[in-house]
């Protein structure tokens, strides 16, 4: 080989141009240059055709990403330029520093920013202008070079495929070198992500696989102590009432499920995705938006619309020992709580009253027309009956309930009339609740059109006549047998009872004793035989009961009122609970039994001397005891084991039995006893009328006329 280091850099040039080679650089670099292609040429031609095939060994890899640090005495002698690689096969060489610029390509685009310090295909000359363009050296032709693809294949490793995709054409690699690739553009925003729920995997009942109820995150995340579905199903955000669900997490009223719906944002906001439709009962995970089936929903769905058969609820009734609630604390269904908004205590005693009437509770329960998904049915009617579920529901979460949706409705349909925000009296709101039910269920003026009437309606005849003044003066008048005798009969759902008037004057021992009477004083006004005068109309009247219903409502008038003020009577009324025998007081002609038990019991307290005072209104209801169809203990079970609870709002407690007459009672609720000690309450109602073809249709207020009668047949 010839030495190129003793020419001179003028003779090494021309050397260069002949063989098409870089003239630029230094000495050392001209003579390198001059050499590695001499070296080049002496390579077989019969190993030419294989080089730029071969795969590169992965230790050759390796020395090429990874080249060893060059000797310091030759790089002394040297320059700047590399030290010549005397003895190895340019091909070979040219094919390791290609795969090295591969692996160097494939880390320039991980990273952009390093896209500009990307080395050339081949070296640069030392030589070049700074700002001029890198000029890339040109692997000269050859006639022949090594086969190198056996011992490459023998040795190439698990990265080989890896490094073989990664090449890039050549031009590529001398833009990127010369700094003239365009530079990526900045990726835009992304868009919000599109949640489609497409089901994978399929159980083999052969529904989804609900993948997040499956994990334990479901019970952490599910907090049942925040749930209460018994206010009005109102969004917290946009305050309507369509499409409403509730957070399994926090208990909140959200609007929709839609990408755009205020319960999409909540579970995307506060991290909650358990949501269940309040109409449906689905329940749905957010924002992925799919429908879940799950077992151990079980008990929130029937919190939500507690479900009852005939068998339950006479389970409820043949048992005396307690349920549990979600803290384990021991409660009774029916005799629990109700929430007291602010002066909606008279209220909640009157739903006690009536939702502990079995045959009423039962219809309302069992019944599909009172059901929560009755189209048909009014609001009203809907929401007394829901009420009714949650009550005696045995499996509640806590032992309380709220009648707010109720209650929103009776403010709405009475039109203003009772307020959860005012103070009202027990017997008005009664005799308005019975009235409207009665109406809504379609019931008529017949006795048995609606359950209303068929449990409560009873009937009463009154004798009139006309006074006349005879005899001395202060001599009562009397019935005369030889005048006309103008008799009525008038329907009723509530009996009203006088009170005797308490005592003007007491002495200092009688001061501290509250007034009392007996029942039977008091029910002798509808012996038939006792009168009283009417002084406004001049008239003489006697009562007589005609019919007795199968629970008799009664109340005892202790308010009387002028146009000065309001007065209260006092007087403690002596009652048994059970037995009040009631044959005195009804026609003979009745063939059923006159026997009644006390149901319910409403009491009233105020401040001494006011009549409303700081007023306070108690239910006393009592746990019955489980009998037989013959009306007989079962079991061993004792008269005693019946218990008496005096509710008032959230206050539940169990009393004596002789408490419960201790009170100032307003209304009670008498049940009829029975041979069976069941009630068969039917309701016939009316069918349908074929319409006339040559009749005219009646105008909407006659048929709204059609009510039935209220508190002693008076109309609502």
């Amino acid at each position: 080989m010839q030495d190129y280091a003793k020419l001179k850099v003028a003779e090494l040039k021309e050397l260069l141009k002949d063989r098409e080679l870089p003239i630029s650089g230094l000495k050392a670099d001209l003579v390198a240059r001059l050499e590695q292609a001499d070296a080049a040429a002496a390579v077989p031609d019969s190993l030419s055709h294989s080089a730029d095939d071969a795969q590169p060994a992965p230790q050759q890899l390796q020395d090429a990403a990874h080249p060893a640090q060059p000797d310091p005495q030759q790089q002394h002698a040297l320059g700047d330029a590399p030290p010549p690689l005397d003895g190895v096969n340019l091909a070979a060489k040219r094919h390791l520093e290609d795969a090295a610029v591969d692996e160097e390509v494939k880390r320039i685009r991980r990273n952009h920013d390093v896209a500009a310090a990307v080395p050339p295909a081949g070296e640069r000359d030392s030589g070049t202008a700074v700002g001029e363009p890198a000029q890339v050296r040109e692997a000269p032709s050859f006639a022949s070079a090594p086969d190198l693809a056996p011992v490459v294949e023998a040795e190439r490793g698990p990265n080989a495929r890896v490094i073989a995709e990664g090449k890039v054409p050549t031009e590529v690699l001398e833009k990127a070198a010369n700094g003239e690739l365009d530079q990526p553009a900045e990726e835009d925003d992304e868009d919000p992500p599109e949640y489609h729920y497409e089901p994978e995997e399929v159980d083999e009942g052969g529904r989804p696989a609900d993948l997040y109820l499956d994990t334990a995150s479901l019970h952490r995340d599910i907090n049942r102590s925040a749930l209460d579905f018994d206010f009005e199903r109102l969004c917290s955000v946009t305050l309507s009432h369509n499409h409403i669900y509730a957070c399994l997490v926090d208990g909140k009223y959200f609007q929709g499920r839609g990408k755009s719906s205020p319960a999409y944002a909540h579970a995307l906001n506060e991290d909650h995705h358990v949501f269940i439709n309040l109409d449906t009962q689905k329940v749905y995970v957010l924002p992925d938006g799919y429908e879940v089936d799950d077992a151990s929903l079980a008990d929130i769905k029937h919190l939500l619309y507690p479900q009852f058969t005939a068998g339950t609820l006479r389970k409820i009734d043949r048992t005396l020992a307690p349920a549990l609630d979600l803290a384990q604390r021991p409660y009774y269904p029916g005799f629990v709580g109700l929430n007291n908004m602010k002066h909606n205590s008279f209220m909640n005693a009157c739903l006690h009253l009536l939702l502990h009437v079995p045959p009423l509770r039962d219809y309302f329960i069992l019944n599909e027309r009172a059901g929560a998904h009755n189209g048909t049915a009014t609001e009203l009617v809907r929401r007394f009956g829901m009420l009714a579920r949650k009550l005696w529901n045995p499996r509640q979460f806590k032992a309380q309930v709220s009648p707010h949706e109720l209650l929103q409705e009776v403010g709405n349909a009475s039109g203003g009339r009772f307020k959860i925000t005012e103070q009202g009296d027990p017997v008005e709101f009664l005799t308005w609740l019975l009235n409207q039910l009665h109406r809504d269920l379609g019931g008529s003026r017949k006795p048995r059109s609606s359950i209303i009437y068929s449990a409560f309606q009873g009937e009463v005849r009154v004798d009139d006549q006309q006074i006349i003044k005879t005899g001395e003066f202060g001599t009562m008048p009397k019935f005369d047998l030889d005048r006309d005798v103008k008799s009525t009969k008038t329907p009723f759902l509530l009996l009203a009872l006088d009170l005797p008037p308490p005592p003007l004057f007491q002495d200092a021992v009688e001061s501290n004793i509250a007034p009392q009477a007996p029942l039977s004083q008091i029910l002798a006004k509808y012996d038939g035989a006792t009168t009283r005068e009417d002084a406004q109309q001049g008239v003489l009247r006697r009562w007589k009961i005609t019919r007795l219903p199968p629970f008799l409502i009664v109340y005892y008038k202790r308010f009387t009122a002028n146009r000065f003020l309001e007065e209260k009577n006092p007087t403690i009324v002596n009652f048994p609970l059970r037995g009040v025998d009631m044959s005195e007081y009804v026609d003979p002609s009745q063939p059923l039994s006159t026997y009644y038990d006390l149901t319910a019991n409403l009491t009233h307290t105020s401040l001494a001397g006011t009549a409303h005072a700081e007023s306070q209104w108690r239910t006393h209801v009592h746990l019955r005891a489980p009998r037989d169809e013959h009306g007989n203990l079962v079991g061993g079970v004792k008269d005693e084991d019946e218990k008496w609870f005096e509710v008032q709002d959230l206050r539940v407690e169990e009393i004596e039995r002789e408490m419960v007459a201790l009170g100032e009672t307003y209304v009670q609720i008498w049940e009829r006893r029975t041979p069976t000690g069941t009630w068969d309450l039917p309701v016939e109602t009316p069918k349908p009328r074929a319409p006339k073809t040559d009749a005219k249709p009646k105008p909407p207020a006659v048929a709204a006329a059609a009510a039935g009668g209220g508190a002693n047949g008076k109309k609502p």
